[in-house]
């Protein structure tokens, strides 16, 4: 008799598990369907409320690049009444850094960023361009994969790579902006 009571409590045990687990699945449908709601009324509430005015740039089409595309954005900040200070940094991409990773896994890094440089002579800015890409390459292969694997492990990347920009240039080079990184 003592077995057959047991095996009853079991299986209520078991009911009572799956009854909680529809529950919570209900609830948590009923509380992303609300959140997807209250945003896409959000949205087009917005969209209905306000038209892009003829002749602005959508925020997220992308920015034009080469020489025409700086000149452009010195003129937009000119013409927005920038400190004089703003007007003299830009932002310059450098080429793409590939490297092997420390450690035993010896993973590849493909890392493309950019540097915001003080404007200042062209051939100099090569050469100080060039420096600062040599200096983060031997930083790069001197990181664990493991340094990289979470989100505040490439924020310390980011400000690592600032620092070394930042003395390698003698404080001409304000910081590095990470546009991708991707490891294999």
């Amino acid at each position: 008799m003592a077995e057959g009571g047991e095996v009853k409590e079991a299986s209520a045990g078991k009911g009572g598990f799956v009854v909680a687990l529809l529950l919570l699945a209900v609830l948590g449908a009923g509380a992303g369907a609300g959140f997807s709601m209250t945003f896409l009324n959000a949205d087009t509430a917005g969209a209905q409320g306000k038209a892009p005015a003829a002749g602005k740039q959508d925020a997220h089409a992308p920015a034009s690049s080469g020489k025409a595309g700086e000149a452009a954005a010195a003129g937009k900040r000119a013409a927005a009444g920038a400190p004089a200070e703003a007007q003299k940094e830009q932002v310059i991409g450098l080429d793409p850094i590939l490297v092997t990773l420390a450690g035993p896994q010896k993973s590849w890094a493909r890392l493309e960023l950019s540097v915001v440089v003080e404007t200042g002579e062209k051939d100099d800015r090569t050469l100080l361009l060039k420096t600062i890409s040599e200096d983060l390459m031997s930083f790069l292969r001197t990181v664990p994969l493991s340094h990289v694997e979470s989100a505040v492990g490439i924020e310390y990347l980011r400000e690592d790579l600032s620092e070394i920009a930042r003395l390698r240039s003698k404080g001409r080079a304000r910081g590095v902006v990470l546009r991708s990184l991707v490891v294999e």
